[in-house]
């Protein structure tokens, strides 16, 4: 029988995956987004206050483009990152990283970047509405931190049905999640299911854990 996994991610960064799961025996794909980014408008308030930071976080690869977009000619912020793919997003806007954490977790991303700038500057952090104030508190007594919403994570009616028809059709060998809130999205349907045994692949340290709170073992996956 041929082994079928389910891939959670946007639709658009799937290639690689793929790739890396076929050399792994996969033959059959299954693409269900189950987070997906509406972009919220970047007020004038907002604008300034990005401008007037000192530095950047990203934790997402999801609010770059429109962060940086509203950057003034000439203003060259210092930019901190979790993760390679999201600094590559921050490189192909024109920008430089001077941070990229060596942990994927939000404290230890905190931590290492602390070791490496202890003086107190000023942070703007584009966030979902998903996002706890980790960072803000983390960081709020040596540092001027604004976190800020400027994108809504959202699992969409139309795709908990496609999931739930896949579900039911049995085929699953396996399901690929690059996020906590992927894997609960993901549970909160198959959990209404008959629960076949399937293997559960993630990325990150965080996302493995999430699935294991849940009672599930997980499979560290290595892009």
């Amino acid at each position: 029988m041929t082994k079928a996994i389910l891939l959670t991610r946007p639709l658009a960064m799937n290639g690689a995956d793929q790739i890396r799961f076929r050399a792994q025996g996969f033959g059959r794909f299954y693409e269900i987004p189950l987070c997906e980014i509406k972009q919220l408008p970047i007020t004038e308030t907002i604008k300034n206050k990005i401008n007037a930071a000192e530095w950047l976080f990203f934790t997402s690869q999801a609010p770059v483009a429109s962060v940086l977009a509203v950057i003034e000619k000439g203003q060259r912020p210092l930019i901190a990152v979790i993760g390679k793919k999201t600094g590559e997003m921050v490189r192909s806007c024109g920008f430089e990283v001077a941070f990229v954490s060596p942990q994927e977790t939000k404290r230890q991303f905190v931590s290492a970047w602390q070791k490496n700038f202890p003086t107190g500057t000023s942070i703007f952090y584009p966030k979902s509405q998903l996002a706890d104030d980790a960072i803000e508190q983390l960081l709020g007594i040596e540092n001027d931190v604004t976190g800020s919403v400027l994108y809504h994570n959202v699992f969409l009616e139309e795709r908990k049905a496609e999931l739930t028809e896949l579900l039911k059709m049995g085929k699953l060998s396996a399901v690929y999640f690059a996020s906590p809130s992927a894997w609960k999205r993901f549970f909160s349907v198959y959990d209404q299911t008959e629960k076949k045994p399937l293997v559960f692949y993630a990325i990150g340290d965080t996302t493995k854990k999430a699935i294991n709170d849940s009672g599930y073992e997980a499979v560290l996956f290595q892009r």
